[in-house]
């Protein structure tokens, strides 16, 4: 289990870079402002997962990258003008896209393997 906190806190770090190269796309201070954000949040996912790798560190990154691919979807199919001309997806936006179904695919696994694993003094209801 050890091996996939650290997997999962390089992808976190993966992400916080992919985050940063959005940052110098001229967008509004309060775009940058919420990116910084989403930087802060990874690293400290990342920090979490890579020292302890609670369940509630795995419960964030699943939830933030839901959220991320929840946002960032309709975002890659936003036409501009022409109905049938959408906007191309920039190279970074689709690595981060990627990233994130991975990370909540790794959580998943691994909050299911924790949520199956024997405890002693529990009854066995299998």
């Amino acid at each position: 289990m050890r091996l996939a906190c650290r997997v999962g806190a390089l992808f976190a770090v993966g992400s916080a870079v992919l985050h940063g190269f959005s940052l110098g796309g001229g967008h509004s201070v309060a775009m940058a402002v919420l990116t910084l954000a989403m930087v802060a949040a990874c690293l400290y996912c990342a920090a979490d997962l890579w020292t302890r790798g609670t369940e509630r560190a795995w419960v964030l990154v699943a939830v933030m990258n839901l959220a991320m691919i929840g946002v960032h979807l309709p975002m890659s199919a936003h036409h501009h003008g022409a109905v049938s001309a959408a906007a191309p997806t920039s190279v970074a936006m689709t690595a981060a896209t990627l990233l994130a179904v991975v990370e909540v695919v790794l959580a998943t696994v691994v909050l299911g393997v924790r949520s199956r694993r024997y405890e002693p003094g529990l009854p066995d209801v299998t």
